[in-house]
């Protein structure tokens, strides 16, 4: 099978006989293919070469359907697959291959002093061409490649002319041909040149020297330059009546000699050796010219790792490493034609060899590295169009590119991003600095300096030097760069300063982008979604400015939640940003409005999605999705709370953190709670708002209760009653007597948590909210069995379950009312029914993810299974249990259950282990004074003694339970009972 592309795409069988391919696709696959004979071309090259506007949805399955009939239509051709296509083919099935093949060899030849053999070798070349290559296929990838082919067409021309006057043979053809060839490229001097020599061969010096003005007139007039060297000696040699030069055999190309341009490695380098590693295997000589493109924010420390690199991997490019400063950042970018000739005279190439236009230039570039195994390294690129022209074309090179850019543009390349240091490598590289000892004394002081600078070495390398050149505390300089508003201003040192660095990236955005990242830093230290860069900058359409920012390494996409990447802005540059944003206050204070307007309408949205779970948020929503879209904005909406009310825009921190807390609650996330709690609190207090000042109130009371702060607790929901009351919200009246009756059954106050709860109860169906009223049975019930009617509490909690089943409420609602059934059921003495009630809770809270309630359905299955004597599932259990506890942060139920399982630790014959966490639980319920549970524990405390055989411990702590069961609690001593089971010996019990 033979391929001709020196024209229109032909495929013909040894024998002649044409193949024919008529889909426009195929043929572009084929095309593509053969420009990179016996290289693999990437799917995404492909895809791009056939489908260069809009790649259609089924593109994959398409492209494979071409490459299929290509191998059908085919035979004997193989087209590999290796994560891209590649298709072998050998130096007499290629015309281009042939071509350069015989030009190679003419070339030879004619530095040799054969000149006939060079005319033979040269035509044989120029033979192969039929026309403009790919003459009859319009693909927009391929355009490249022709251009290259047509220069390196006329340079063999040219050549063979050479050939043809050094032999004196058909002069008259070749005159001919000249004079075709000086009207259809008139500005190449070669050319005018060869026709003066061959009309001084023919005895015609005045048309030489006519040639000549010719020459001069055109070049004045088009380019505004003079002949070059070569051309003005050819003209004196003329006028002298010489014998011209040019039409002896031309001298073999210059010798190579190996260069290494690359800069010093920069003093203190330090770490990064995985990622040296991985990349000196990505620029490892293979098939194809490996390019490497690595990007960062300004002053990440891209050069210097370049440079690292190149030296590191010298022996790997043994004919050379070449640098190039691209000054991509800088106002004035180098153009690409200026960087190819430099690059051509530092390899040895004469000026008079040296040809004009970048693809000439690019061709030039690429013979005279032909073959050789050269490192380029171009240092800081502005755009793919600096760097593709100096690309080598030939196996065996690498290229690494650094830019401040992603170059997404150079799509073959491996894109490395560039991260900050470490902070062990930031401190490695301020000890360089500063000097070991000064950093081994101020540790804590260094690592607030290396956290200041965002862990980046220029802005580390900064800070080192001022240190290095005065005579402070490193604390001192710590102090200073601890205020955001004058960071950027310290870190400055002669004409090295971040702020510059950073306003040269700024300045090469768009004016929209430019606009927006002057806005990015309102959110403060926080991602964010691309719906509030929209309502930073008051428009819908922004993904082209996010992929600018993004491009230009300004902002860095850090997650995908719900299928809406997410972005964060690295501390100096939102910094840099407030900045900017600063010089224009009143652009700032409308696009903080915006954003918090947004913010509210879309948490409030999510927040009416989520499925009723509290009594104290009145929410008709059935999809968990909402609770997914909160998460995925947590940290976004927790520090939109505190930037609001920093801002003075205290109503729009308490809608957003009213909206937000009921997620924070069920998700555990106590931490979190209290932080939105204190700023609401505080806002509400501003603006005068009584309501949301009690609600902040009653939730510091219910976050006091789980962290077993009971006198705070019982302060909170004192003052968040009385203003309830005072404002006659029945409804914020009840939420709080719902959980002051837990807090009283926690004190073993049983008619005052029966009173309270039995009010919350009445007071929810008054007001319309019979799902309030079934979340609050459970602490009517709680009262009742610590009061000792069971009964009661039974009847309680049917009428919880089958209210909250007919309702269809919310799996949680349902499974709190199980769960509270299924403690009712063990006190009566009925683990069978208890064990049903607690699994079913438990499934269906495992089924919607609420961990604070399955915690307790756990620990009250695990009840049920100790009492019907299934020890090893009680176990597991209650370790399940007690795992979650510790992740939520609750200490009463952590305390409890690591107490349960202590007692279990007895009946492993592991007594002399539990006694010490016994006490230490005990300690625990002593601090926060729950009577019940110390009691309880000391029963516990005496089992685990009378295992180690010491009675009189034993005797005490029996004798502490009896006087604290005085107040007696007919729920946590009978629960406790059950747990006791546990601390019987396995053996006893066969």
């Amino acid at each position: 099978m033979r391929f001709g592309i020196l024209g229109p795409l032909r495929v013909c069988t040894d024998a002649g006989a044409e193949v024919m391919l008529r889909s426009r696709h195929e043929r572009a696959v084929l095309g593509m293919l053969l420009v990179h004979p016996g290289q693999v071309v990437t799917l995404d090259r492909l895809v791009e070469a056939l489908w260069p506007d809009r790649r259609p949805a089924s593109y994959a399955s398409n492209l494979q359907t071409y490459v299929s009939r290509l191998r059908e239509r085919l035979p004997g051709v193989t087209i590999e697959h290796h994560g891209g296509y590649r298709i072998r083919v050998d130096a007499q099935q290629l015309d281009v291959l042939v071509f350069r093949r015989e030009v190679a060899a003419g070339r030879a030849a004619l530095a040799a002093g054969d000149a006939t053999s060079a005319v033979a070798h040269f035509r044989r070349g120029l033979g192969q061409w039929r026309g403009r290559p790919f003459a009859d296929l319009v693909v927009a990838a391929l355009e490249p490649h022709v251009t290259e082919w047509e220069v390196e067409r006329l340079a063999a021309v040219e050549d063979c002319v050479d050939a043809e006057l050094a032999t004196g043979e058909r002069l008259t053809d070749v005159l001919a041909e000249l004079h075709r060839l000086v009207a259809e490229h008139p500005l190449r001097e070669r050319l005018h040149g060869q026709l003066m020599v061959a009309l001084s061969l023919a005895g015609r010096r005045a048309d030489a020297l006519a040639v000549y003005q010719n020459a001069r007139e055109l070049l004045v007039a088009e380019l505004g330059i003079e002949p070059g060297a070569q051309l003005r000696q050819l003209h004196q040699s003329v006028l002298r009546g010489e014998d011209p030069a040019v039409a002896r055999p031309r001298s073999a190309a210059p010798a190579w000699s190996a260069v290494c341009q690359l800069p010093p490695t920069q003093p203190g380098f330090v770490g990064r050796e995985e990622l040296l590693d991985r990349l000196a295997v990505l620029l490892a000589p293979g098939a194809a010219v490996p390019v490497v493109a690595l990007s960062g924010q300004p002053g990440v420390g891209k050069s210097a790792l370049a440079v690292v690199l190149g030296h590191r991997t010298r022996a790997a490019f043994p004919d050379g490493q070449l640098y190039v400063h691209l000054a991509g950042a800088s106002a004035a970018p180098r153009d690409p034609g200026a960087v190819l000739a430099d690059l051509l005279r530092s390899l040895g190439t004469p000026e008079s060899a040296i040809p004009q236009g970048v693809p000439a230039l690019s061709a030039a570039y690429r013979a005279r590295v032909a073959d050789r195994r050269v490192l380029l390294v171009l240092d800081d690129a502005g755009d793919p169009a600096q760097v593709r022209p100096l690309i080598p074309g030939t196996p065996g090179s690498a290229v690494l590119v650094t830019s401040r850019r992603r170059l997404s543009g150079l799509i073959d390349a491996r894109h490395v991003p560039v991260a900050p240091l470490t902070e062990a490598e930031a401190g490695a590289l301020l000890a360089h600095v500063v000097g070991a000892d000064r950093v081994a004394d101020e540790r804590v002081s260094a690592g607030r300096i290396a956290t200041a600078c965002g862990n980046l070495p220029l802005a580390l390398r900064i800070a080192g030097t001022r240190l290095a050149s005065r005579p402070w505390r490193l604390r001192t300089l710590a102090d200073r760069l601890d205020d955001e508003r004058q960071r950027l201003t310290e870190l400055a040192a002669g004409d090295q300063q971040v702020r510059a660095a950073l306003a040269l990236s700024v300045r090469a955005l768009s004016p929209a982008a430019r606009d927006a990242f002057g806005l990015l830093g309102v959110p403060g230290p926080t991602t964010f979604a691309a719906w509030a860069v929209a309502a930073l900058v008051g428009r819908s359409d922004v993904d082209a400015i996010l992929d600018e920012l993004v491009e230009a390494s300004l902002l860095e996409p850090v997650s995908s939640e719900l299928g809406e990447l997410r972005y964060r802005l690295h501390d100096l540059l939102r910094i840099y940003a407030d900045e900017l944003a600063a010089e224009a206050e009143a652009a700032r204070r409308a696009a903080r409005r915006r954003l918090l307007d947004a913010t509210v309408v879309r948490a409030g949205h999510a927040a009416g999605h989520l499925p009723r779970t509290l009594t104290w948020y009145r929410s008709s929503g059935t999809d968990p999705a909402g609770g997914d879209w909160l998460a995925a904005e947590l940290d976004f909406l927790t520090g939109a709370v505190t930037m609001a009310h920093a801002a003075g825009a205290d109503q729009e921190a308490v809608d957003v953190a009213e909206r937000l807390a009921p997620f924070l609650w069920t998700q555990g996330r106590w931490s979190e709670l209290r932080a939105v709690q204190r700023v609401v609190r505080r806002a509400a207090e501003r603006i005068g708002d009584e309501r949301a000042t009690a609600r902040a109130e009653f939730l510091a009371g219910v976050l006091s209760l789980v962290c077993g702060d009971m006198a705070d607790a019982a302060k909170s929901f004192a003052h968040s009653r009385a203003a309830f009351e005072r404002l006659g919200d029945r409804h914020g009246l009840a939420c709080v007597l719902s959980d002051q009756a837990v807090l009283y059954g926690y004190q073993n106050r049983f008619e005052e948590s029966a009173a309270a709860a039995g009010r919350a109860v009445e007071l929810f169906r008054s007001a319309a909210d019979p799902v309030a009223a079934v979340l609050a049975s459970p602490a009517l019930s709680a009262a009742l069995r610590g009061l000792g009617r069971l009964d009661d509490a039974l009847a309680v909690d049917r009428t919880a379950v089958a209210e909250a089943r007919r309702q269809v409420a919310a799996e949680i609602v349902v499974a709190r009312a199980l769960n509270s059934l299924a403690v009712t059921r063990l006190l009566r003495g009925e683990p069978r029914l208890a064990y049903t009630a607690a699994a079913e809770s438990a499934d269906r809270l495992r089924g919607v993810g609420d961990r604070y309630v399955l915690l307790a359905a756990l620990r009250h299955l695990a009840s049920a299974a100790a009492g019907l004597g299934r020890r090893r599932e009680a176990v597991r259990l209650l370790q399940e249990s007690h795992d979650l506890a510790v992740q939520l942060g609750d200490r009463l139920w952590a305390t409890g259950l690591e107490r349960d399982l202590a007692v279990s630790w007895i009946g492993d014959g592991r007594a002399e282990a539990a006694v010490p966490v016994l006490r230490r639980c005990l300690q625990t319920y002593d601090d926060m004074d729950i009577r019940s549970a110390k009691s309880a524990t000391l029963d516990m405390l005496a089992r685990a003694y009378d295992a180690l055989g010491d009675r009189a411990a034993a005797r005490d702590a029996r004798r502490g339970a009896d006087v604290l069961a005085d107040d007696r609690d007919a729920r946590t001593p009978a629960l406790s009972k059950i747990i006791l089971r546990l601390a019987e010996s396995v053996g006893a019990r066969g």
